[in-house]
């Protein structure tokens, strides 16, 4: 059967939807094509084809008009006037294997690239790739090889990036409030002439990822040739791997997954792992919090998490070593994207108001990947990373890293944090014994963290201190008095210290 298509005028609509396969018909023309709201049709111009689902309009837009909205747009570079073609959607041949999954069934490699490629240009839909998320919830409805087939496909699908024979890095499972160790260690590795590209992500539940935290002293979105060119200087980056074409299909399912506020952890592992497949990474770190509050909640789920990582390492030939420490509460002082940083910069500069516990993890960590690329010796490690601060070498690579990416280092009492604060003080003598993460994520994000660079929590007190009637334990920073008032509402339902 011959296909129907129709053409229609681009409009462009200044409106960013967060979906990138969204366009607007008019009725009149949706009546005649026989399309219908919600209807899954196909675009074409040029040499470039994609999916996307269509609204109906009365008014937005005219007949023989198409309405795009600005992510199409950004995405596509389709420009106003241009004429694009279509047609109804043909049902993606991944649906088959999605349903395959749901009922239990084990996916082959090829099923599982037509998944990650119809992902990747749209033929399914966020409800679509909602139910193939859902499938990796069961424990072991996922076995390791689909998990390498999907990290292979998530991988190979976008860019790939070769920086030599020895490439570094470090990755932090999360769900641990402050821990921004990542540019500390960084600047130590690289400090010693070892190639470390690192990519972060931005928060998703938490208060802050490390890309938020890095955004307040420095750009950290590039295209490919000129993330080469910052390695190239300096042996590192520090960037946000959003901004790249690395495992793009994961993006979406991040979209998905931010929703329900959870993933399983058989994705998790897979998008890890992917980035790091990508990459070129060669020598791997993994920090492995544990605990109530952490995405590892005990030894048997992080045994079998542990072993998922082991084997798709191996398969890519990655010489992985896995840190497991058990998480009683934050790492740091700083929770929110401002306060992060400024844990790291009075660490790498060696100041007395420098958080030891974000210190002492950092060069233990910085350590383990220096003897696992073989620069230490055992033992050694951890005294080499101690060094790098010590001597300020690492403070010195990483002013030149952020430099190269177009910011600044400033002080520690540069950085700005927002205008409103709140002491909340101390009714009785103690000692902090126990956190809890989950609540102090809550509060930080009410604050309106990671969205507000300078607004979250800084703890006067940390794990261990003891404490007096009348001192400050931890303080709040906000930029309206409307968040504040949440926070304090928050705060009389929820106990932090424990």
């Amino acid at each position: 059967m011959a296909e129907r298509r129709f053409d229609l005028k681009v409009v462009p609509l200044d409106i960013a939807t967060g979906r990138n396969w969204i366009v607007l018909v008019n009725e009149a023309d949706g009546l005649h094509y026989g399309i219908r709201a919600g209807d899954e049709i196909s675009l074409k111009w040029d040499s470039h084809q994609t999916e996307v689902a269509v609204d109906l309009t009365k008014s937005f837009v005219q007949e023989g008009e198409i309405g795009i909205f600005r992510d199409i747009l950004e995405k596509y570079q389709i420009k106003a006037g241009e004429i694009l073609s279509l047609a109804p959607a043909p049902k993606p041949e991944s649906l088959a294997a999605i349903g395959k999954k749901l009922n239990g069934g084990r996916l082959s490699e090829k099923e599982i690239v037509s998944i990650v490629k119809d992902t990747i240009n749209y033929k399914l839909s966020d409800l679509e790739l909602a139910y193939f998320v859902a499938s990796s919830f069961p424990e072991n409805n996922f076995t390791k090889e689909e998990a390498y087939f999907q990290t292979k496909a998530f991988a190979e699908t976008g860019e790939m990036f070769k920086f030599g024979k020895i490439v570094a890095d470090k990755h932090s499972i999360g769900g641990l409030p402050g821990n921004k160790i990542t540019p500390i260690i960084v600047s130590i590795v690289a400090s010693y002439g070892i190639i470390i590209p690192k990519t972060s992500s931005r928060a998703i539940t938490s208060e802050a990822g490390t890309a938020d935290a890095l955004s307040v002293i420095a750009p950290v979105s590039f295209d490919r040739e000129e993330i080469e060119n910052i390695v190239k200087k300096t042996n590192a980056c520090l960037i946000w791997g959003g901004a790249l074409k690395i495992a793009p299909a994961d993006d979406r399912f991040i979209t998905v997954l931010k929703h329900l506020g959870t993933e399983p952890l058989s994705k998790m592992v897979v998008s890890i792992m992917a980035k790091k497949v990508a990459m070129g990474v060669t020598h791997l770190v993994i920090d492995f919090p544990m605990g109530e509050g952490t995405k590892i909640k005990n030894k048997i789920v992080a045994k079998k998490t542990i072993a998922l990582f082991q084997y798709i390492a191996k398969k890519f030939g990655i010489k992985l070593r896995v840190i497991i420490q058990e998480a009683k509460g934050p790492v740091g002082r700083g929770i929110g994207p401002a306060l992060g940083i400024r844990d790291d910069i009075a660490v790498l500069n060696q100041l007395s108001q420098r958080p030891l516990d974000l210190e002492a993890k950092a060069t233990k960590l910085a350590g383990v990947l220096l003897e696992l690329i073989g620069y230490a010796g055992k033992g050694q490690g951890s005294k080499l990373a101690y060094k790098a601060l010590q001597n300020k070498q690492a403070l010195a690579k990483f002013k030149e890293i952020i430099n190269a990416q177009g910011g600044t280092v400033p002080d520690y009492d540069e950085i700005a944090l927002a205008p409103v604060a709140f002491a909340y003080k101390a009714d009785h003598d103690g000692e902090i014994k126990q956190m809890d993460n989950v609540a102090i994520i809550e509060l930080a994000r009410i604050l309106g963290a990671p969205e507000t660079l300078a607004a979250g929590v800084y703890l006067n007190k940390s794990l261990g201190d003891q404490y007096k009637t009348g001192e400050t334990l931890y303080t709040l920073y906000t930029e309206s008095e409307v968040r504040l008032e949440m926070a304090r509402d928050f705060l009389a339902n929820h106990l932090l210290i424990k």
